[in-house]
């Protein structure tokens, strides 16, 4: 077959094979290959022994989990279901397996077994599974005129129904079945591309990782060098090549640890479970280091920076292109508003259940309005009788070409009577569209009222402005929509347009845009609602921006009311001018201005040709004068205009809120990088510069844009690639290489939250595949949480390293010196060192919790960076010049001849092995103490009681080890006596002691001597920045004055601002930086017999992506 079976069977490895895959790691190989030589060189048994046990214990228990784990997502991927297909012109009930892209299937109440398109009807699913969205979602019919005739499964989410999603409710006009075809099948679905993800997770480019194996090969060479000096010495007292050849394998055993790849991890798993026990869920563990490094993060707005719910304002109606004052009170309103209110929507209703848009449930509320749908299933048995009685005579006039109703919608208390003269009919329905930024539905006006048609508008004020005839819009327009938006409340246009004049026949086969043109529509008013911050909001931006960590927004929301809430909420500071980056559509032959601007142009009338034109040339901003309230845009800068696209336009909104040209491009792109202005960017401006790459414009954009509205989910998705790695379906535009955060809490914000580095999701799912992370908690304090465990975790795992690094360079240079008397360490020594005292202290390290505050630094980049070199490199100095001096103080003050081993080097019991062991078990404890550092990222050492314990316990027994001598010390540890001969005298312990004590000065103050070599270097990496700033003879005085600084490649304020109020004071009367005045710079299928379906349109598939791997 072509396609395959519509099936996803992942094979499950039975424990058996899945333990002999895993024994053959190279880390297990490596384990072998160590306790070999421990036992057939060393006779090491009982060392061996234990690690032997540990390492087949870890391997049986991966072995097990593994499987587990394929085992439950083997049972989550396979779903075999009976579907109702259409095959050769009758619908069939086949298995699921069946089905292939192309087939025309009737969609019905149950799981879905692939990806479709519906064709015919609407849907409410449960999405939960995809996006964590526990709001049922509303799904209608494919329409070409709104989601395009180049269909694509994830750009027409509107109208696809996923694999793996719950269908509640499927329903069509007439009794028909609601029809869908299938797109994607197996793998390629929705499902299973998720599947696939969790099965071939994406690579994440780990610089520790190679940095790590780096600083082991350099570990391991200085080790063989110092083998090179030992070799020599035991040649030269008759050791034999294979015993010295023995001695270079245990070597590489002890340069090498055994363990370092599991200690590696224990810091990630730490922060997840205290995640979790905030209620922030991960699926994806490489995040949480990541979420340590991260340069940006964007946030959506809606229910993200501000509350879920919307509360109504007001409604400003206009009658005779005036403004009448706003009111919330319907009954106070012209009749059509509510009207309007009450039918211009997606809603569905399921049971007694409203699915749909949470703005339009707001607004549909607010009227008091009850709502029939053509198919009632409420449980209300006199309402769904009346609804059938009024459908049966809607059949009747269907013969006529007059459209059916899909609906009814009545004004409050007067109930549906059977013979419907209250109710209006909603008889076509052009969902919203991000795209086309409105709906559009036509209603049938009650019996009563004459029976006439009416069409219904609802959208962005610019594109209903554009929609409707300029007469009927008030001067003022501009003016009231820019108080509106300037306190940060959401506005929509109302628009509404007799169509009586239509045959019943047109009005149902028209599309919307001949709709929109053939019916003269009038502005009826404006929906003004308000959308408050989350109380926690503003101290969150100011939190993350003290962190050195920049914070912009991406929304859909109109430009003003985005940049409103910015500076609200801190993320745009409300004393500077922002740069206004938009784009307006290439303008026509034809084109005679009434299209967005300043409510000149046209003729006012509605006829066909200038409707097109004005919906033809409308952009996400009309005229950003106008939006603005005052000032003349028309002559804004533009870039180049191009014949294959809009031009990019740029304006300035002064801190008083009115718009101005921009008097000098190269200027106010030089003022934007250097912090003296701000930049905020609309979807069309950001698909001009992506289409058409201008760097003088996109590194301004990229750097320090802080606000994108009017973004689409594919914006969102593309933004986070640019600021990242880059975008492959634009590659001239430079991207970033940044480390990217998103935070959304919606369906449209998966694709952002996918692409970003770190994606967190605010929904009530405990897991969902739509993003790494999931927090239950509604706020965006969920980043802070995030990054604070991820720089914890990023801290604590490069402090594990170190130790890590430390404790093996501490005993390869001890065993090296134990060569040199041909001498070696005892097998009990070994085991205590390494599972009692390292393996301990490496897991307990990574325990210690983050700080509940962001500090201003960030954790170096990576391991290979100066300051984690200089810290190990001193520390390693340290222990040599103790070791060193353990034995000088032997031979001096114990007064002990050096003791000369067998040529066999078997010898433990010496005073050389026992001095070196005791000093080496003091300074593990050192090193645990000296690289456990708490500040800025993670809490204090005390406040981590199980390593604190840990580090008491160790403390006595290395204390014990060293004065205490019994049978234990002296046939298990293999520690010398008192004796003045071959032993270690009282006087000799107390030596010893104190050298500990001086060992543990030295590391302190090597550490301190690090850290301020390092606030040297970053001082004079300063002060040569400003040289080279003073030497380009310019820059904005803002960075010279403090107020901006420059870290990792982008441009920060140095003071975080506080929390905006929404209204802002006069400061500054428009004037703009000293930056602007000065000229200068800058140059310029198978369908398996699906015929025989009337009335349902069938978009064109394109091939899905990644066909050509399977």
């Amino acid at each position: 077959m072509r396609y395959g079976t519509n099936e996803m069977r992942i094979p499950v490895k039975t424990v058996a094979s899945l333990v002999f895959n895993e024994m053959w790691h190279p880390f297990y190989v490596f384990q072998y290959f160590s306790i070999l030589v421990w036992v057939i060189g060393d006779a090491y048994w009982t060392y061996a022994v234990c690690i032997f046990v540990i390492t087949w214990f870890s391997i049986v228990t991966s072995a097990v989990e593994a499987h587990n784990n394929m085992r439950r997502l083997a049972d989550i991927a396979h779903f075999e279901t009976e579907v109702e297909v259409l095959r050769h012109g009758r619908f069939v009930r086949l298995p699921s397996p069946t089905l292939v892209p192309g087939d025309i299937v009737a969609v019905s109440p149950g799981v879905l077994s692939c990806d479709c398109v519906l064709l015919r009807g609407e849907v409410i699913v449960d999405e939960n599974m995809l996006t964590g969205e526990s709001v049922p979602v509303r799904k209608v019919a494919y329409n070409p005129s709104s989601d395009g005739l180049n269909y694509g499964p994830d750009r027409s989410s509107a109208c696809t129904l996923y694999g793996g999603t719950d269908v509640a409710q499927a329903r069509a006009p007439k009794g028909r079945p609601a029809l869908a075809m299938v797109v994607r099948t197996r793998f390629y679905s929705a499902k299973g591309q998720l599947l696939r993800s969790i099965l071939f997770p994406r690579e994440q480019a780990e610089a520790f990782v190679s940095d790590s194996l780096k600083f082991i090969v350099v570990m391991l060479a200085a080790c063989m060098v110092l083998f090179v000096w030992a070799a020599v010495v035991l040649a030269t007292i008759g050791a034999t090549p294979s015993r010295i050849f023995v001695r270079f394998l245990d070597m590489i055993t002890v340069a090498v640890p055994p363990a370092l790849p599991a200690c590696l991890t224990i810091a990630t798993v730490f922060s997840i479970g205290r995640l979790r026990k905030r209620g922030v869920f991960v699926t994806g563990p490489h995040t949480i280091t990541v979420a340590g490094q991260l340069d940006v993060i964007c946030f959506d707005k809606t229910g993200t920076l501000t509350e879920q719910g919307l509360e109504l304002h007001g409604i400003l109606p206009v009658n005779n292109a005036r403004f009448e004052p706003i009111s919330r009170a319907m009954s106070a309103l012209p009749p059509a508003l509510p009207q309007l209110l009450a039918s211009c929507h997606g809603l569905a209703r399921m049971g007694d259940q409203l699915v749909g848009d949470p703005l339009d449930q707001r607004l549909f509320a607010a009227t008091e309005w009850e709502l029939h749908d053509a198919d009632d299933s409420s449980s209300h048995a006199a309402s769904a009788a009346a609804v059938a009685a009024v459908s049966a005579r809607q059949q009747q006039r269907a013969s006529d070409g007059a459209p059916p109703a899909l609906g009814w919608v009545c004004p409050p208390g007067s109930g549906f009577a059977a013979s419907g003269a209250n109710a209006a009919a909603i008889v076509r329905r052009f969902e919203f569209s991000s795209a086309l930024q409105r709906n559009l539905v036509a209603v049938r006006q009650p019996a009563e009222a004459g029976g006439g048609y009416t069409l219904y508008a609802k959208g962005s004020p610019e594109m209903i402005r554009a929609l409707v005839e300029q007469g009927s819009v008030p001067e003022d327009f501009d003016r009231v929509l820019g108080e509106y938006t300037r306190e940060g409340l959401r506005v929509l246009a109302l628009a509404a347009g007799d169509a009586s004049g239509l045959p019943p026949s047109q009005l149902a086969r028209a599309s919307q845009s001949e709709l929109e043109a053939a019916v003269p529509l009038r502005l009826m008013g404006l929906a003004v609602l308000a959308n408050p911050l989350r109380a926690d909001t503003a101290g969150v931006i100011v939190c993350l921006q003290k962190a050195q960590i920049r914070c912009a927004m991406v929304t859909g929301d109109h430009l003003r009311t985005a940049i409103s809430v910015a500076h609200q909420c801190g993320i745009l500071p409300s004393s500077r001018p922002v740069l206004l980056i938009d784009a307006a559509d290439a303008p026509g032959p034809d084109d005679k201005g009434g299209g967005g601007g300043g409510g000149g142009g046209g003729d006012g009338h509605g006829h066909a040709g200038a409707h097109l034109a004005a919906i033809a040339s409308v952009n996400s901003l009309g005229n950003l004068a106008a939006a603005a309230g005052g000032g003349a845009g028309a002559g804004a800068a533009r870039s180049p205009q191009s014949a294959s696209g809009p031009a990019v336009r740029l304006s300035i909104l002064s801190p008083d809120g009115g718009v101005a040209d921009v008097p000098a491009r190269g200027g106010a792109l030089a003022a934007v990088m250097t912090g003296d202005m701000e930049c905020a960017v609309t979807g069309k401006g950001f698909d001009a510069l992506v289409e058409r790459p201008d760097p003088e414009l996109v590194q301004p954009m990229l750097r320090r844009g802080a606000v994108f509205a009017r973004m689409s989910p594919d914006n969102k998705r593309d933004l986070m690639h640019l600021l990242g790695n880059g975008l492959e379906s634009a590659p001239a535009a430079a991207p970033l290489g940044l480390h990217v955060g998103f935070c959304g809490d919606g369906a449209n914000d998966c694709g952002a939250l996918k692409a970003a580095h770190v994606g967190v999701s605010l929904c009530e799912a405990e897991a969902s595949v739509a993003a790494p992370m999931t927090s239950r908690h509604q706020s965006v304090a969920s980043m802070v949480t995030v990054v604070s465990e991820g720089r914890c975790a990023l801290l604590a795992t490069y402090q594990i390293f170190q130790f890590v690094v430390g404790y093996a360079m501490a005993q390869a240079f001890s065993v090296n010196l134990m060569y040199t008397y041909a001498l070696q360490m005892g097998n009990y020594m070994f085991l205590i060192q390494d599972l009692f005292f390292i393996t301990v202290l490496a897991a307990l390290m990574g325990y210690t919790a983050p700080v509940p505050t962001l500090a201003k630094s960030r954790p170096p980049p990576r391991v290979l960076s100066l300051q984690l070199l200089m810290s190990t490199v001193l520390q390693i100095v340290v222990i040599v010049a103790v070791q060193i001096s353990s034995l000088l103080l032997l031979r001096y003050v114990g007064q002990q001849p050096a003791t000369q081993g067998a040529p066999d080097l078997r010898q433990v019991l010496s005073p050389e092995t026992s001095t070196l062991y005791l000093i080496g078990l003091a300074q593990f404890i050192i090193l645990a103490l000296v690289f456990n550092k708490g500040h800025p990222h993670r809490r204090p050492i005390w406040t981590n009681v199980g390593l604190l314990l840990a580090l008491i316990a160790q403390t006595g027994f290395t204390l014990y080890s060293l004065f205490s001598v019994d049978p234990f010390t002296s046939r298990i540890e293999q520690i010398v006596g008192y004796s003045a001969e071959k032993g270690l005298t009282l006087k000799m312990r107390a030596v010893l002691l104190g050298l500990m004590g001086a060992n543990l000065v030295a590391a302190i103050a090597a550490e301190a001597l690090s850290s301020a070599a390092m606030r040297g270097v970053e001082a004079a990496r300063a002060w040569l920045a400003a040289r080279r700033r003073g030497g380009r003879g310019g820059g904005g005085g803002a960075a010279a004055a403090g107020e901006a600084s420059v870290t990792q490649g982008l441009l920060l304020p140095g003071g975080a601002p506080a929390a905006r109020p929404a209204a802002r004071g006069g400061r500054g009367s428009g004037a703009l930086s000293p930056a602007l005045s000065g000229g200068g710079g800058g140059g310029g299928g198978e369908s398996g017999g699906g015929g025989g379906v009337e009335g349902i349109h069938v978009p064109r598939m394109t091939r899905p992506a990644g066909a050509e791997l399977l």
